[in-house]
This record gives C-alpha cells, sequence and structure tokens, in this order.
C-alpha cells in the first residue's frame, strides 16, 4: 500500500472490537458501489437461520456460501478467480446447481437458501443436482422453512422469481419439490374479511 497516506481521498481504519456488529461496509467508487466484508464463518442456533458471525478464514468463507457458483473469490492482488471450494467454475461451466456442503445441512442451517437455489437455477437456466432436490423436498427441510423464514423473506425471494427472466421455470422448480404449499401457505392465524355484498 502507498506509505502517502494524504495522497488517498479515503482511509479505512481497522478496529475489529467496535466493528464485531458490522457485516457489511459500502462505499462509492465514482458510479460504483462496492461492499467490504469481512472472511467470515457462521454458527446457527436450532430455531434461527440468522446465524453468530466470527471471523474466519477464506476456505470456510467459501464453504458457507449457498452455492458453489457463489463462493468464487476474485484476487485483486492476482487478478484471477480463487476456487476454494474447488466446485464453483466447473458447476458454472456445466450449468449446475450445488451447495459446497450437504445440501440437507445447508438448507436446516438456512432453509431460504432453498428458495435461493430455485432462484438462481431458474434465472441461469441451471439444473438443480439430485442431491439438492432431495434435500429440497424432504420435510425437515419443508418444515424448518415454514418455521424459521419469515414470510417477508420467502416473499423478498419469490418477487425476484416472478420478476426475472424465467418466472415459469421457478414456480415449476417450486411444485416439483414439493414445496409450493410451504412456500404459498396462508398463516394458521388469520382472518379472511368477507368482501361486501358475500356471504360466508
Amino acid at each position: 500500500m502507498n506509505e502517502n497516506k494524504s495522497s488517498l481521498p479515503f482511509l479505512l481504519c481497522s478496529n475489529p472490537d467496535q466493528s464485531k456488529h458490522l457485516e457489511t461496509a459500502r462505499m462509492r467508487l465514482f458510479d460504483l458501489w462496492i461492499d467490504f466484508v469481512n472472511l467470515r464463518c457462521e454458527d446457527y442456533s436450532e430455531n434461527s437461520r440468522i446465524p453468530t458471525m466470527k471471523f474466519g478464514t477464506a476456505e470456510e468463507d467459501a464453504y458457507r456460501r449457498d452455492l458453489t457458483i457463489n463462493s468464487l473469490f476474485y484476487n485483486i492482488n492476482t487478478s484471477s478467480v480463487e476456487d476454494l471450494t474447488g466446485r464453483g467454475i466447473a458447476d458454472l461451466k456445466t450449468g449446475k446447481i450445488v451447495t459446497p456442503l450437504p445440501p440437507k445441512a445447508t438448507f436446516l442451517d438456512d432453509p431460504l437458501r432453498v428458495l435461493r437455489a430455485i432462484r438462481f437455477g431458474a434465472r441461469f437456466g441451471f439444473t438443480l443436482d439430485e442431491e439438492l432436490k432431495e434435500a429440497a423436498a424432504c420435510d425437515d427441510v419443508k418444515n424448518a422453512l415454514a418455521a424459521k423464514v419469515s414470510k417477508e423473506r420467502v416473499g423478498t425471494e419469490i418477487d425476484l422469481m416472478v420478476s426475472g427472466n424465467q418466472p415459469v421455470k421457478a414456480i415449476t422448480y417450486i411444485s416439483d419439490l414439493t414445496l409450493f404449499w410451504t412456500v404459498f401457505s396462508l398463516p394458521s392465524k388469520v382472518e379472511l374479511a368477507a368482501s361486501e355484498g358475500c356471504h360466508r
């Protein structure tokens, strides 16, 4: 790094003790927004999809990602792509949606990843891995998706699917994986108001 700090337009100082609660810092460089994050590893509790974050290695960070195609790093020092899971580039080339770690454990840690896998599969026309499909359709994962993920977060993923370039394929994936009634079910306690002129 250039030792002449006065020539820099900004300076980011590291203070881990005061910044443990922060996940992402964002700044604008010319017309481009850039996110800065620490390398992280995660610990999940049984009843929440929100992990406890701690500093980790690049490899730990890569393996905590939802999909292998999202686990690639770009090294700005060597101008090269680093594939620390050993699968990301191959899966990108062959058009496969695969999790870095076993899919059932990945989905139980954060069930929203099921919908992200579907969204990316539909968006890019990629094939869902067979083991991933089996995990996504299992009752444990469906129950976790219903219990641990808010309807708002589910709604955001569905909105991204239906506003994307392959909405029919995304909904077909949801149906084929028997997730339809988990994703689109009404809350257990809901009072439907009858329209004027209608009878219950």
